[in-house]
């Protein structure tokens, strides 16, 4: 391979509005006018109608069979009624409820600070104070609810039964 050919730069060197001319001299072609001009509108015309557009996210749609979809819904609603069902049967805290926790707790305490030959007589008060006294009670509420079905009529019967009524049975 041979050596590039030396350019003479001398042409850049003078005059400035001879440098068109020895422009065309040294290379031998001549600029047209407005040139510049003309080719930045023409690549500015070019990029604004081929700007290119981001590509678009796809969105993907899971398909469910209708059917599935009922199944779905169904039980999530009988999951919130059976819920909202125990919240309501169990939030329902009642006197004799609240009576029986609170006797109870005072039971444990007590039973903590007893000494161990005081036990028995503890126990046995318990018993009669607490069981006898209590199951004395709820068979007279038993006693004066068949006292008053034998003055009222049948039908009214259901009018008395309530829940108290069944925990005094089961007792």
């Amino acid at each position: 391979m041979g050596k590039a050919p030396k350019h003479n730069d001398k042409f850049l060197r003078g005059d400035k509005n001879s440098i068109a001319e020895k422009h065309k001299e040294y290379l031998g072609m001549e600029m047209p006018s407005d040139y510049f001009a003309k080719s930045k509108l023409s690549i500015l015309d070019k990029v604004r109608t081929e700007q290119v557009e981001p590509p678009k996210k796809e969105t993907k749609v899971r398909y469910m069979n209708v059917r599935l979809q009922y199944m779905v819904a169904a039980s999530v609603v009988f999951l919130l009624f059976f819920n909202l069902w125990l919240f309501n049967f169990n939030g329902n805290t009642t006197d004799d409820s609240y009576d029986l926790l609170m006797t109870s707790e005072n039971v444990l305490i007590n039973s903590l600070l007893l000494e161990d030959d005081e036990v028995d007589g503890y126990t046995n008060e318990l018993l009669i104070n607490e069981i006898v006294i209590k199951a004395e009670l709820s068979e007279q509420k038993l006693d004066n609810f068949f006292m008053n079905s034998l003055f009222v009529e049948d039908s009214l019967l259901d009018n008395y039964t309530d829940d108290k009524f069944i925990e005094t049975i089961i007792l």
